[in-house]
């Protein structure tokens, strides 16, 4: 089996246990939250523009959602999609991370301006969201090791084992969040959106890797290269 065939493989294997946990809803851990509003997280990644089958796929999730206060739909004038992240959301807008010039010098190094694209793209089920991700190139599975082998042997090694829970290896998802739900899991409708999606697919975008200092979702960004 290929790279890209496993990765396919987790992508579907994570799918159904959510739908396993929708099935017994009460196994479903509690909810604590997502990310800080107010504070702002170093990470790479690109910013393509928004093909017509992702437009679509927004649109009819966003005619679900309706107003329901407690979902949180990606905005597709921040669409986006994570290389790799490198910090927690720590620093707010008044006071943005200092000490960053060694950070610049790996990323230049290592993904800076490179194309990173991303093929396949499907919806991936988590209890309270819908991710979208794809199948990277392996050249790029290279670049993403690379850069985070060179962060771990660098001044920023703690903060990226902070974001990444203790791993010692980048995560194997290649994705974009398209919704958080404030509940433990989704409603039913937005359930039943996902399960009517489960085999669509929705084309390959393409972008050059940036350093930004974005919030959580992207609305703000602002360029540290």
């Amino acid at each position: 089996m290929s790279a890209s065939d496993d990765l396919a493989q987790i992508y579907h294997q994570r799918s159904q246990e959510t739908l396993r946990l929708w099935r017994a809803p009460a196994a479903a851990e509690a909810h604590r939250g997502f990310y800080p509003e107010k504070l702002k997280a170093i990470a790479t990644g690109i910013q393509p523009e928004l093909t017509q089958p992702l437009q679509t796929l927004l649109t009819e999730l966003q005619q679900r959602v309706l107003d329901d206060p407690l979902a949180d739909i990606m905005q597709p004038a921040h669409f986006h999609l994570t290389f790799l992240a490198i910090t927690l959301s720590r620093y707010d807008f008044a006071h943005p991370p200092e000490g960053v010039d060694e950070l610049r010098k790996i990323a230049a190094a290592h993904c800076l301006g490179s194309e990173l694209s991303i093929r396949d793209l499907r919806l991936v089920a988590l209890p309270n969201q819908l991710l979208i991700a794809g199948i990277p190139q392996a050249a790029d599975v290279a670049r993403r090791k690379a850069f985070w082998e060179a962060l771990a042997g660098s001044d920023w090694a703690e903060p990226l084992r902070a974001r990444y829970n203790g791993s010692d290896r980048p995560p194997p998802f290649w994705h974009s969040t398209l919704l958080r739900y404030e509940a433990p899991t989704l409603p039913e409708r937005l359930q039943q959106f996902f399960k009517a999606r489960i085999n669509q697919r929705y084309g390959d975008i393409t972008g050059a890797i940036r350093l930004r200092l974005v919030t959580y979702n992207w609305s703000e960004s602002d360029p540290l290269a």
